[in-house]
């Protein structure tokens, strides 16, 4: 793990728990897995803020643990790709509320809050938060339809369970397979009227899972990219695929298992607003094959035609785009043409570049040694057989490791995120009262729409904020706003890289 990945997940943990929390987890972080004894000792803080804070993480599943060597104690681990999610939830909740609608928004924003909730539990509290709002018109019985939806679609799931032993042994987590459940919505609406949750026996615990979003993530990445290449109808066939290869292979898999030709056709005839994309099936299926940048491979003639998916390849393309995005941006788009060269030739002399590139060499032999130096392609010695009477000359053939390219793209991606975190945590403590302030004022204004109150007495309220805090208020949330969507971006590049590594590992 990174000094990089170390300074963004302290950011992380500060914004959303605190400095506690931010303590104990930096300190897991430097030294691993370690006993709460260990913890109190080396962080100096009290043994009971210490064991919240890991409550804390635990709940969260930010943190493992697990028996020692004595057996009963526990060692407790950090775990830090599961606090960079905490930056993805805004993606989670409009990637929900895109496909399901507000309701099922609001459910998954209760339990990604929440962190485990029983169903009954998380109805009602959203029920319950909801019921006054007239514009949304949410019952709990809408609420418990959507529920089920979600789980039967696997955007959540039942939450691990411990597995208690005997001698006082360190319980561990297991994960259980997800049931529907059947909701009782007189149960329902008698909890949400008399607000106790005591006559329901609702033990079951549910939690959101992240891995079904970011399938969702990888097959609009994958739709997308194909509909810029080609065109809409070819962005359709692939999500077509891409459902095909959930019925017969794993859901990460390098290469999908073989789709007959028969089944694709069948699946395409149901989308009546698809009329080209029907009658030209075939050859779109040609189309993707030949330039579609490897995201699809015909497998056989066996019944017409096979055609598989190809994840490891698709992983693959998109890293390439990331890093030649990466380059344009740090070195220019002349530094991006070397580089996209040396990828196109795998192994290239110097004197190769500078004739193929187009550039001036002096501009040319700059921009490589800069690429060089970035460590954005590699250099490889080798000596040319000597001939009679000579000595043996060296060449020197330049090369791009991608493995170690995506790394160095994952620690620029963390050292943005870690500077995005900081200047956003300053804006806010420089501005804190005037945020607080304008908090209380839409707190205050919101209450009173609900209640019906004359416009008059809001525009009272709204007016203790006068025009120059109004003004400081505008550009705060525009640098606030700017910071976000610049997170969400290195989010989503840094979901591609992890994604390429994910085949390589």
């Amino acid at each position: 793990m990174s000094h990089q990945l170390g300074r963004v997940v302290s950011e992380i943990l500060h914004r959303y728990f605190g400095e506690i929390v931010q303590h104990v987890g930096n300190d897991l972080f430097i030294y691993g897995s370690k006993p709460i004894g260990l913890i109190a000792k080396t962080t100096g803080l009290p043994r009971k803020q210490i064991i919240e804070s890991l409550r804390t993480l635990i709940k969260f599943d930010l943190v493992s643990f697990e028996p020692s060597v004595h057996e009963v104690v526990a060692d407790y681990k950090l775990l830090p790709n599961n606090v960079l999610l905490l930056i993805r939830y805004p993606r989670y909740l409009l990637q929900i509320k895109s496909r399901f609608g507000t309701e099922a928004e609001l459910l998954v924003e209760e339990l990604l809050q929440q962190a485990s909730c029983t169903a009954t539990a998380l109805l009602v509290t959203v029920a319950a938060k909801n019921k006054d709002d007239k514009e949304k018109n949410i019952t709990i019985l809408k609420l418990r339809d959507i529920f089920v939806s979600l789980a039967t679609a696997g955007y959540i799931q039942q939450a691990p369970v411990a597995d208690t032993k005997e001698n006082n042994e360190v319980p561990s987590l297991e994960p259980v397979a997800t049931i529907v459940p059947e909701l009782d919505p007189r149960q329902l609406l008698h909890a949400l009227t008399t607000g106790s949750l005591v006559d329901i026996k609702d033990n079951i615990y549910w939690k959101v899972n992240f891995d079904r979003f970011h399938q969702d993530f990888r097959d609009d990445i994958m739709v997308k990219a194909i509909t810029r290449r080609i065109d809409d109808n070819a962005g359709e066939l692939m999500r077509i695929l891409l459902q095909q290869m959930y019925l017969s292979s794993s859901e990460w898999a390098a290469e999908s298992n073989p789709t007959p030709v028969i089944d694709i056709r069948d699946a395409v005839r149901c989308l009546a607003d698809r009329p080209l994309l029907t009658q030209h099936v075939d050859h779109y299926l040609r189309v993707l094959e030949e330039n579609g940048a490897g995201f699809v491979r015909r497998c056989g003639d066996a019944g017409g035609g096979q055609y598989a998916v190809q994840g490891r390849s698709a992983a693959t393309q998109m890293l390439d785009a990331v890093l030649d995005h990466l380059v344009t941006e740090r070195l220019g788009s002349n530094a991006a043409r070397i580089f996209r060269l040396i990828r196109t030739k795998k192994y290239i002399e110097e004197d190769d570049i500078q004739k193929h590139a187009m550039l001036p060499n002096k501009e040319c032999k700059e921009l490589t040694y800069k690429l060089l130096e970035e460590h954005f392609i590699s250099v490889q010695p080798m000596r040319k057989a000597a001939s009679a009477g000579t000595m043996a000359k060296a060449i020197y053939l330049y090369h791009i490791k991608a493995h170690d390219v995506a790394q160095s793209a994952q620690e620029l991606c963390y050292r943005a995120l870690h500077n995005c975190a900081r200047r956003g945590a300053a804006a806010r403590a420089k501005h804190a009262r005037l945020l607080d302030k304008q908090r209380r004022v839409r707190s205050i204004v919101h209450g009173m729409r609900i209640r019906g109150e004359p416009q008059q007495h809001i525009d009272d309220v709204e007016e203790t904020l006068t025009p120059p805090e109004l003004a400081v208020l505008k550009d705060v949330e525009k640098q606030l706003k700017q910071l976000s969507a610049a997170e969400l971006e290195l989010d989503r590049n840094l979901f591609i890289v992890n994604w390429y590594f994910m085949y390589q590992q």
